[in-house]
């Protein structure tokens, strides 16, 4: 059997369309009916997008959003239904069931594709949903709607039953390919869904006129006693001309009409709509549902004061004619007390409950708080009940409590002489959190006096721990040094102006200068220097006393200041420094401090003349000490570079032989010979400051490596220069790779631009290297590498200095052209 699910679908987006324009068109003055409504437009909708399955691009919306309106129509349905005859509503379980039905429908759509699976919730939730929704309906005893009852239960037990069947049916059978595919339980699904929705649309609508019919029987029955008794303007009126032909003494004392003026005058005579077509709405609404309950419109009394009313209006037979029977109930300052109620609790509520920022009230008199908002627990961690528990001892530092108190007792006094003034005070305190942890928090209080007459502090508390964590860490960083986390020049200086008093005398200034820090940036990177910094830092952090300050006041200077001292405590304080800074040790380096002291004894004397003392004290010691570390600290960086290779040790005194070897015969001096020599032997000192895993690569440098490979002769010329007795030969290592044909580096010096020391160094250099076995290349015979020398001559090398090497030094033939 062929059978078009798509045209069914169709059929039951149409019919729920006609019946949601049809239940939200009914009166709405019952519970439930606008929800009964809402459910048929779900119901349409989620039809229509079943209906559109089938494309690949609109899956998501198709699949799951078609499935989950149903569901949510059937939840809705269950609302209106429960509500409409007032029975018990389960709050929490449709929420969670169609929750729980839209995660699977999402992962069984997206992240694991399942049909059968997704028809299995689908169908599940919708079964329990309906199974709710009959054994609700089994609890109601209303005689009203009694005859109902039993249908709606046959129809919601079967559709539940059904639908957990197919649901379990779903796991067990074979997929089907889309919701519309003619499989028999789609088929029955479907067919089921219009006869249902049908059927529970029109006892509904039953339902609701068997209710209508009640209320107007029993408003026909209580008539006379509400019509003599009732406290509200009650009256009677022909329609349609609206002539009053009865009337009650509520009605004379509402309008303030007399008798007289009232007796078969209309309304419209009378003049009390405000606007006269409120009455043209009121009989229409009556024309449809025979009467008129709480129908709110204006009246305008004899004083021409506008009052809102309530009218509830009623179409009675009398002698043969139609009437309007109606009570109108005065409700102006019911409004406008509920609006202004309104108004005050949506504000009162959101700030209170949705603000980040806790509201708090606490009673002075009583010494209490009465009100604490939920946020107090994202604030403190506390719940409200817990937090009002508390005093204001418990629930702030005892230093915060303090400044507290002393603020209450003063602001107290001021709202009691003048409590129209603002009275509104700002203040910054600690709280303790559940969890143990102080938070800062700023306060805003306002002072009121309370209904009952006790004074009372409104508060808002608000979360500044993060700005006060800020404010610290900028408070410390502009007084100490990042690098090293000793006090920097600013704090210095600041603590040099408090100190400088005549109580605090002798003061003592002692100046400290890292040894050779430009060598050895130079040599190991700045990382290196970073590091000599911080392990003297470390040193002052550790012996300097409470009362010693140490700061850097510049990039390798310290100053350690002190009060009420003299020189023999000033000289135990260094040598404690020295003995210090003699245990570092330090791989490859030497941590060397220069230090020098001065006091100020007489008030008279200037601080910036002690500084300027104890800088040059510290100078001459630093040159006194400062080339011998500078020495030393070259012959570990040479060692470190034999360390690493051991070649390089042979390498360096080939190049320096060969070197005094070209210079002798060039006729050099014995002490330019020397000179020469300890080129040679550091021509390669730079290589401490590049990787060793590009030193030792055996394949082919890219362009990084390669531009790092070309800094060595730079950074050679820059760690010999630091000491003066290397400064000349400084020059020659930086020009040993610079080419006769101005193609080298780093400066691209060509022929007689080049020292003919560093033109030396490089043939010998050259040399030493091709014979030598690498691991980026073979060693050449002695032969081959006369060949590529005098290859090169007149491009790379020198060619006279070339032919003089081959043929004086090597004492080999000169390779014919």
């Amino acid at each position: 059997m062929n059978i078009d699910l798509a045209t069914i679908a169709l059929i039951l987006v149409i019919s729920s369309i006609f019946q949601a324009v049809f239940i939200l068109l009914l009166s709405s003055k019952y519970p439930g009916v606008d929800h009964f409504g809402v459910s048929c437009s779900f119901y349409a909708l989620g039809f229509l997008f079943v209906m559109l399955q089938g494309s690949n691009a609109n899956d998501l919306i198709t699949i799951v959003l078609g499935n989950a309106l149903l569901l949510l129509a059937l939840i809705f349905q269950y609302m209106g239904l429960v509500r409409f005859l007032e029975l018990p509503e389960n709050r929490w379980f449709p929420p969670l069931i169609f929750g729980f039905c839209l995660l699977m429908l999402v992962y069984f759509q997206l992240i694991f594709d399942s049909i059968s699976l997704r028809i299995f919730f689908v169908y599940l939730s919708s079964g329990l949903i309906a199974l709710l929704v009959a054994n609700t309906l089994r609890k109601k005893r209303n005689a009203l709607v009694l005859r109902q009852i039993p249908i709606l239960f046959f129809i919601f037990v079967s559709a539940g039953i059904f639908a957990v069947l197919r649901a379990f049916y779903a796991l067990f059978s074979p997929p089907i390919t889309n919701a519309l595919a003619p499989a028999l339980f789609q088929v029955l699904s479907f067919t089921g869904a219009f006869i249902i929705n049908i059927i529970v649309t029109f006892t509904f609508i039953m339902m609701i006129n068997e209710r209508v019919s009640s209320d107007i029987r029993s408003a026909k029955e209580q008539f006379e006693q509400i019509f003599n008794l009732s406290p509200d303007a009650s009256l009677i009126t022909t329609l349609p001309d609206g002539k009053i032909v009865n009337f009650n003494l509520g009605f004379l004392n509402f309008t303030g009409f007399s008798q007289e003026e009232v007796q078969n005058k209309s309304l419209l005579e009378l003049n009390l709509y405000e606007n006269p077509a409120d009455r043209e709405r009121l009989l229409k609404e009556l024309a449809v549902n025979q009467s008129v309950d709480e129908f709110e419109l204006n009246f305008r009394n004899k004083n021409k004061d506008i009052r809102i009313c309530s009218v509830s209006a009623k179409l009675i037979i009398m002698n043969n004619t139609p009437h309007v029977i109606s009570i109108i109930n005065d409700i102006t300052n019911r409004k406008n007390a509920e609006s202004a109620l309104i108004k005050s609790e949506e504000k009162y509520r959101f700030l209170t409950e949705f603000a980040s920022d806790v509201i708090w009230l606490f009673n002075l008199t009583q010494n209490k708080f009465t009100y604490m908002s939920p946020s107090i627990f994202q604030l403190r961690g506390l719940s409200p009940e817990e937090a009002m528990t508390e005093n204001l001892a418990d629930s702030m530092t005892s230093e915060s409590l303090q400044r507290v108190r002393a603020d209450l007792q003063k602001n107290v006094k001021n709202f009691i002489a003048n409590p129209k003034a603002p009275n509104t005070y700002l203040i910054e305190i600690q709280q303790p959190c559940q969890n143990g942890s102080l938070i800062w928090v700023e306060v805003s209080t306002k002072y009121r006096y309370h209904v009952s007459g006790d004074i009372e502090l409104v508060g808002v508390s608000r979360n500044i721990d993060k700005r006060k964590q800020a404010e610290e860490a900028v408070l410390y960083l502009s007084y100490h040094d990042q690098l090293t986390g000793l006090y920097n020049r600013r704090f210095y200086e600041e603590e040099l102006l408090r100190l400088d008093t005549p109580q605090n005398l002798p003061i003592a200034l002692i100046m400290a200068d890292v040894n050779g820090l430009k060598l050895i940036n130079d040599a190991y990177g700045h990382q290196m220097g970073d590091k000599i910094l911080k392990e003297f830092a470390d040193i002052l952090k550790n012996e300097c006393r409470h009362d010693e300050i140490a700061s850097r006041v510049g990039g390798d200077e310290f100053v350690i200041m002190f009060s009420h001292t003299d020189q023999k405590s000033v000289e135990n304080i260094i040598k404690r420094l020295n003995a210090a800074i003699s245990n570092v040790r330090i791989n490859h380096t030497i941590l060397s401090v220069s230090m020098g002291f001065a006091l100020k004894e007489d008030p008279m004397d200037d601080l910036n003349d002690v500084f300027k003392q104890a800088e040059d004290a510290m100078y001459q010691h630093k040159l006194m000490i400062s080339p011998s570390i500078k020495r030393a600290t070259i012959d570990l960086i040479v060692n470190s570079i034999y360390e690493r290779n051991h070649l390089e040790v042979i390498h360096s005194q080939s190049v320096s032989e060969y070197c005094q070897a070209i210079a002798r015969e060039l006729g050099f001096e014995a002490e330019a010979i020397n000179q020469l020599g300890l080129a040679g032997l550091r021509h390669d000192i730079g290589e401490i400051a590049i990787d060793e895993a590009i030193l030792t690569k055996s394949e082919n440098l890219s362009e990084t490596e390669w531009a790092e490979i070309k800094r060595h002769p730079e950074i050679g010329y820059h760690i010999l220069r630091s000491v003066n007795e290397l400064a000349e030969i400084a020059k020659f290592v930086l020009e040993h790779h610079e080419r006769w044909d101005g193609c080298g580096y780093p400066k691209g010096l060509k022929a007689d631009e080049i020292s003919l020391q560093g033109r030396i160094i490089a043939i010998a250099d050259a040399y030493c290297t091709m014979t030598t076995e690498r691991p980026y290349c073979r060693a050449l015979t002695e032969a081959e590498a006369i060949n590529e020398i005098k290859k090169c001559s007149g491009l790379q090398f020198d060619e006279n200095l070339a032919q003089l090497f081959v043929e004086k030094v090597l004492q080999q033939e000169w390779p014919q052209s």
